[in-house]
């Protein structure tokens, strides 16, 4: 039975970030161009005092322009979500194709971008219905549970959200190898990809877990170095001090009132920024990419892509 080395697949963000620098930096700034507009909206509605102070709902005008930032928020969101795909979709080609190399970065809006749309809803929606489902169960067995003495109770409910969370886990593990699959196979792979991680699903759970370490741990090193960063930026242009932990709601709010303060800060941050996030999205999908490389059964062969199929992108 094929398998996988936990280690060779959490490795692989980080050989593509090596290997395709500029790449990690185009998907990055490809994920960021909604969040860029959502707070230009920000800067502009802030910047009328609108949602300062709190909105009078009795007011049409207020009523209407708070609707009206729910409705930008939303489409930003949406926006976010569409482009968030294109650079998933990119991700797994790069892994697939190894070291050879894309002019496009692996980006295409086609037919593989569209599947993988497609089945992201499905699984969404299949989780959200599972989950429920789940917790209803986990409700009338703790019911039950409850009845026992002190002791037999507290193990019981441990053992309940011990099996609960692995289930969670386990199901997740094989489910995050539909998407890469669909890449893989170019169709709606929801059998294929469920079936890659028969045998394999304790390894899937480890793999899980590791990820969840190390991007814990990098989200805490980019923080710190973050903030370091933007304090020596705020220091040398003046006005930006250490946030107020008595008053973080005013230093929040102060920080729109320096506008140069925050687009030197943007453009000298836009490119480690990108990266970073072109590294997150490398970091949350090319393992699992990685994984379906190795278990499918043409993993010998190249599987085809839009680059070598012009018909199958637009």
């Amino acid at each position: 039975m094929k398998t996988f080395d936990i280690m060779e697949a959490l490795a692989e963000p980080f050989r593509q970030a090596g290997h395709r620098p500029l790449a990690t930096i185009v998907w990055g700034l490809v994920g960021l161009l909604p969040t860029i507009a959502g707070m230009a909206l920000l800067f502009h509605l802030f910047g009328s005092d609108m949602f300062i102070e709190d909105p009078d709902f009795e007011s049409g005008a207020e009523m209407a322009a708070f609707f009206q930032f729910q409705s930008w928020s939303m489409l930003v969101n949406l926006l976010e979500w569409l482009v968030s795909i294109v650079v998933i979709v990119a991700v797994t080609r790069a892994t697939f194709a190894g070291r050879r190399k894309d002019g496009a970065f692996f980006m295409r809006v086609g037919a593989d971008e569209f599947r993988v749309l497609i089945a992201s809803i499905v699984i969404a929606i299949v989780a959200i219905l599972a989950l429920i489902v789940l917790g209803l169960l986990c409700v009338g067995i703790g019911a039950l549970i409850w009845q026992l003495p002190d002791l037999p109770r507290a193990l019981g409910l441990i053992v309940l959200g011990i099996a609960a969370f692995l289930l969670i886990l386990l199901v997740s593990g094989r489910a995050y190898l539909i998407l890469p699959a669909c890449v893989w196979h170019h169709s709606l792979a929801f059998e294929q990809g469920w079936k890659l991680g028969r045998g394999q699903s304790w390894r899937l759970v480890g793999l899980l877990i590791m990820l969840v370490i190390v991007t814990l741990v990098m989200s805490l090193v980019i923080l710190v170095v973050g903030v370091i960063l933007l304090l020596i930026i705020g220091a040398l242009l003046g006005g930006w001090d250490m946030p107020a932990m008595d008053d973080p709601e005013g230093w929040v709010m102060n920080m729109f009132e320096q506008p140069l303060v925050w687009g030197v800060t943007a453009a000298v941050l836009l490119v480690p920024l990108a990266w970073v996030q072109g590294f997150f999205q490398l970091l949350g999908n090319a393992p699992f990419a990685h994984v379906v490389r190795e278990l499918s059964a043409e993993a010998d062969s190249t599987p085809e892509t839009p680059a070598d199929n012009p018909d199958e992108s637009v």
